[in-house]
């Protein structure tokens, strides 16, 4: 298992895109910052994963908890360090209220027999 920590505010998914297709420029900067911040890792014990989100989040009240996870699991595919969000089998996400934004992921290799 595996586990990334981020001194960085989520971006909701109504923030990432304009209309159906197009990336907003937020969007292309969460990203960039966000692989400058994710580690070369790769999680092993593929096929499929289990996977942990801690939200930490400064506007605790007004921040639905499933616009903060596509994005970021988008950025995850990316980096390498899953090989594709479709074998996630099994997630949890939390949040909880805080003076400084952050975010928490664990991550772990599973097969279905484990799950």
């Amino acid at each position: 298992m595996i586990t990334i920590t981020l001194n960085m505010k989520p971006l909701l998914t109504n923030a990432a895109w304009r209309g159906r297709r197009f990336s907003t420029a937020a969007k292309k900067d969460f990203e960039r910052r966000l692989q400058w911040s994710l580690p070369q890792v790769v999680v092993v014990g593929e096929p499929y994963y289990r996977v942990a989100y801690d939200f930490y989040l400064k506007y605790f009240a007004t921040t639905d908890y499933d616009g903060c996870i596509k994005v970021l699991q988008d950025c995850l595919e990316k980096r390498g360090i899953i090989s594709n969000d479709s074998k996630i089998i099994d997630a949890r996400v939390r949040k909880f209220p805080a003076k400084k934004d952050r975010i928490v992921i664990r991550i772990e290799g599973c097969d279905l027999e484990a799950s």
